[in-house]
């Protein structure tokens, strides 16, 4: 204050530093009370009869600390922050702990609940290397596999579960005798389709229409939809044009309202043209992958699939092959421009021999996501027809934010494909979603939830513990002053 006068001694020995305010009346006698760290001490010593008195004029009470600007100065001065000035290695240090804390937080963010376990013997369509046939698996996951998830088909169980509707599998065949999860609800159009010695035929049922079972999360689409077997392949599991072609007449012929054609060729024939007109004349839908799982991409390749048989053909719904947690797998578009896309890599279905789980990859198991939805929508509408049922299955489809050349229209929906009104659609699958039709995103399943609320839990965690670690030492040996002071 001004006309303030201050003994000479603490004049002498307690000058106040720049910015000192003195502020309010005599508190305890002729003793004031000065907050400042480096004093409090003695005041409090003289408070209690072993300190001088330090007379009655006007002394400091407190020292209001200066409020700088936070942001850094020239000199390198950071006011304000632990420390006062500026530390190389305390900024490394906290660099540190914020980048272990990002490692371990990101995996756990990318990975996807419940993808298929690299444990699981494989399925392929070629047999296997060593020769025979494919050996019965004994695993059996209890955990709900990701598309199961993704797609969320059980949403449209409390309305149909697929019965009345019959999918055709125009593949290696279908073990109809050693396959529970089939039990009763495969019908082989001939004796050879009844077998299945690679298994790719039996897998691709499985995510169709296999029934669920105790112990296991796994279940097809349409769990109550019946199965017809065709075999298309030589035993050593390739397909011609025309032994494709075979395999959809016999599928028309035994009435299929949905025709699952995995199989990617690299050229068509007249007959398997005619084939797909006739199908689509009868009533069925065909599907089939827009390329081959040979053309899924690896980390440095980029050029896109080879046009795809019968994919590629008027009237035949193409489908895209998405990974774990929706990603796509191709990086360039393919020459077989996709209609919708679907689950198709890290895989987990029934086969051969047995009640075990295998797993998979490719855009030739996605097709069986999308015959399933198919079968789901034909049970709760039987009187579309195919272009209608294919309009349907696109304009319900959930778009996911990755380029219309990768996945089409989106990703498959069961249960939109089931409930969802959609105003009456006549155009081909190619040419059909209205720009402006978005229906809501799958519901989540609780796995996916519980991954979320785990990983958020354990990445806040990590960045917590590394404040702390950060700070708590630095705080402690600077006796939890703020920064800038001194002793």
């Amino acid at each position: 204050m001004a006309g303030a006068q201050r003994p000479a001694r603490y004049a002498r020995h307690h000058a106040p530093g720049p910015g000192t305010r003195y502020v309010g009346p005599p508190a305890h006698h002729h003793v004031r009370r000065l907050a400042d760290p480096r004093t409090a001490h003695r005041h409090r010593r003289a408070r209690q009869g072993r300190g001088t008195d330090h007379g009655g004029g006007r002394i400091p009470m407190m020292q209001l600390p200066h409020r700088p600007d936070l942001l850094p100065r020239a000199d390198g001065d950071v006011r304000g922050l632990p420390g006062g000035r500026f530390r190389p290695q305390a900024a490394r240090g906290l660099a540190v702990a914020l980048t272990a804390a990002l490692t371990v937080a990101a995996p756990l963010a990318a990975a996807s609940p419940a993808s298929a376990d690299p444990a699981l013997p494989r399925i392929s369509a070629a047999p296997p290397q060593n020769g025979g046939c494919v050996k019965p698996s004994r695993q059996h996951p209890a955990d709900v596999p990701w598309p199961q998830q993704y797609i969320a088909p059980s949403r449209a169980w409390d309305t149909t579960r697929g019965a009345g509707a019959t999918v055709a599998v125009v593949d290696t065949g279908v073990d109809a005798v050693h396959s529970p999860a089939l039990a009763g609800r495969v019908t082989p159009a001939s004796a050879a389709a009844g077998t299945d010695c690679i298994g790719h035929g039996t897998f691709v049922a499985g995510l169709i229409a296999a029934a669920p079972r105790p112990g296991t999360g796994f279940a097809g689409v349409a769990p109550e939809a019946r199965i017809i077997a065709v075999r298309a392949t030589a035993s050593d599991g390739t397909a011609t044009a025309n032994s494709v072609a075979a395999g959809i007449d016999a599928a028309v012929a035994r009435r299929a309202r949905v025709i699952d054609v995995p199989i990617a060729l690299a050229r068509s024939s007249p007959a398997l043209a005619a084939a797909v007109r006739d199908a689509g004349r009868h009533g069925a839908l065909v599907i089939a992958p827009a390329y081959g799982a040979g053309s899924t991409v690896s980390l440095s390749g980029d050029a896109p699939a080879p046009a795809a048989y019968p994919a590629a053909l008027p009237d035949v719904l193409a489908v895209a092959a998405l990974g774990p947690g929706g990603v796509p797998d191709q990086k360039s578009a393919p020459r077989t421009a996709p209609d919708l896309a679907a689950p198709g890599n890290a895989v987990m279905s029934v086969g051969p021999g047995g009640t075990g789980s295998f797993t998979g990859d490719g855009a030739e198991l996605a097709t069986a996501f999308v015959a399933g939805a198919a079968a789901l929508a034909v049970a709760a509408h039987p009187e579309l027809t195919p272009s209608q049922l294919a309009d349907r299955l696109a304009a319900t489809a959930y778009h996911i934010p990755a380029d219309r050349a990768l996945v089409g229209a989106g990703t498959v929906d069961p249960a939109a494909a089931v409930t969802a009104p959609v105003p009456g659609a006549t155009a081909h699958a190619a040419s059909r979603a209205p720009a402006d039709l978005r229906m809501p995103p799958p519901e989540a399943h609780s796995g996916r939830t519980t991954a979320v609320a785990v990983t958020t839990a354990v990445g806040a965690a990590v960045l917590i513990t590394g404040f702390i670690a950060f700070t708590l030492p630095r705080a402690r040996r600077r006796g939890w002053r703020p920064g800038g002071s001194t002793p």
